[in-house]
């Protein structure tokens, strides 16, 4: 009897145990949890960024410590596994490298139309021709901001206060950007690019709160 009841005080301390074995691995794993997040369908680098940072505006630096895996900002895939724990602070800096980092739209020339004067005669040179909307990566702040400003209209001009543009820049804005001329007659990827560099001298600031973006 004494043996018997020894046996079973064992079992029992085996079992206590390995109770006490699994609670590590259970807290491992829960924290593991919570410094990654998985893509869904639908999800941008901006909703992301609202969901666990608390601000869309916010997505550079969740690009930022995820770059390594995530070349082009706007192109992310439903199940991949990104790091939002150790996030750094908004800089310019870092502003300035995930805009770098999102491609350039390429604009494709249309044809040029076939000359119908004589053959003698000269025909006058044509301008080269420039893409006349944008629309930005589906969800992102860029995207939002064009299509609340121009509608994704590059020469769209405001009337009442003179904005032009795909961002609608105030002409003094512009010109204080470093850019000449009006923006609306600038090329896309020359506003894109006065878009950049007001984003990483202000953040959103310019245009959150009128767009609501």
């Amino acid at each position: 009897m004494t043996f018997t009841s020894i046996a079973v005080g064992g079992v029992a301390k085996a079992l206590i145990g390995v109770t006490i074995s699994l609670h590590p691995g259970s807290a491992a794993t829960a924290h593991q949890a919570g410094d990654h997040v998985t893509v869904k369908a639908g999800d941008s680098l901006s909703s992301i960024s609202q969901r666990e940072y608390g601000s869309a505006a916010d997505w550079p630096a969740l690009w930022w410590i995820n770059r390594g895996t995530v070349r082009d900002p706007n192109l992310i895939q439903a199940g991949q596994q990104l790091k939002v724990a150790g996030r750094p602070a908004m800089t310019p800096a870092i502003v300035r490298a995930a805009m770098a980092a999102v491609p350039q739209p390429v604009a494709v020339p249309a044809p040029e139309p076939v000359s119908q004067a004589p053959a003698a005669s000269a025909a006058p040179a044509q301008a080269p021709a420039q893409a006349s909307s944008y629309s930005g990566a589906p969800g992102s702040f860029q995207s939002c901001v064009i299509q609340a400003e121009s509608g994704g209209n590059a020469s769209a001009v405001n009337p009442s206060s003179g904005a032009g543009g795909l961002y609608q820049f105030l002409p003094s804005t512009w010109q204080a950007l470093g850019f000449s001329g009006l923006p609306q007659n600038a090329s896309v990827a020359e506003q894109n690019a006065a878009f950049a560099k007001e984003y990483a001298q202000s953040g959103s600031s310019a245009w959150s709160p009128y767009d609501g973006c």
